[in-house]
């Protein structure tokens, strides 16, 4: 009887850990462009990293690249951010701050076929 108890009370925990874990978790968004700007931080200046990426639409999208932010090459390899230049076609996925930032998940360059 305490051994359907002890896992009952397991299972119970466990689920609700899980409703909680998805509940707090922001939608994830993809917008593809082309590069206008990178901006490098700077800590002396106060500057953060930056990517503004010009859509479809030519609306612009300024986009927080953060240390934890995937950068991946036309062939999907991990690349550093000075790789990342003007005029590149690109692919970043990314969330939204409640301040309504748009923080970079992944910036992926494209291939172009011309």
């Amino acid at each position: 009887m305490k051994k359907i108890i002890i896992l009952a009370l397991t299972f119970i925990f466990a689920s609700t850990m899980s409703f909680a874990a998805t509940k707090n978790k922001a939608a994830t968004k993809a917008l593809t462009g082309t590069v206008k700007t990178v901006t490098v931080a700077d800590p002396a200046k106060g500057t953060k990293s930056e990517v503004t990426v010009i859509d479809e639409k030519a609306v612009e999208n300024t986009f927080l690249v953060k240390s934890t932010t995937t950068l991946y090459g036309s062939d999907f390899k991990p690349i550093g951010s000075d790789k990342i230049k003007a005029d590149d076609k690109v692919k970043v996925k990314y969330t939204t701050t409640r301040e309504g930032v748009h923080e970079a998940v992944s910036i992926n360059i494209l291939k172009c076929f011309f």
